[in-house]
């Protein structure tokens, strides 16, 4: 054995190690400006749909209910997905939906039913008038989710229903 040529590739298999070292453990490009996120699944990254999930996401938490309490204790609006909906027997149609999640907050409770479902379609109605302001061909539809703070559902809807009864189960 070599001692100086067992020295020798010590000191050369120490180098990228001490490189790492040197740079914080990152690569040079990412300290000057950083990457893009490399998994954008979950994320809004169309900066237009930001700007509309934070204006929703600001009108929800200005609501309020019963004793002037806050509506919704939480307002959380999701990446746009794709959805199958069944149109008739064997037929189906697949659209981008933006799921939109309130959670209910100490001002729901006191409220009277009647008074629930002109919110939940209130809710409704801004969130659409929001995504039809982005003028997109086919229209950004949403779907707007109502749950307690236990994580029961009260309202789940595409669409509104036209007899006024989209809160179910907090009668």
């Amino acid at each position: 054995m070599n001692p100086i040529a067992d020295s020798l590739r010590s000191v050369l298999a120490a180098l990228p190690l001490l490189s790492l070292i040197a740079t914080g453990c990152e690569p040079r490009h990412a300290a000057k400006g950083g990457l893009p996120p490399a998994y954008t699944s979950n994320q809004i990254t169309d900066p237009a749909l930001h700007t509309v999930a934070d204006e929703i996401q600001t009108w929800a938490a200005q609501r309020a209910g019963a004793a002037q309490k806050p509506l919704f204790s939480r307002v959380e609006v999701l990446p746009p997905v794709p959805i199958v909906q069944p149109y008739g027997v064997g037929v189906y149609q697949q659209e981008v939906r933006l799921p939109v999640i309130f959670t209910t907050g100490p001002g729901w409770t006191g409220m009277k039913l009647k008074e629930k479902e002109a919110a939940v379609a209130q809710a409704f109605h801004h969130i659409s008038d929001r995504l039809q302001a982005l003028n997109r061909k086919p229209a950004l539809q949403s779907t707007l989710t109502v749950q307690t703070p236990q994580g029961m559902e009260l309202a789940w809807m595409n669409q509104l229903d036209l007899s006024g009864k989209n809160v179910h189960g907090d009668e």
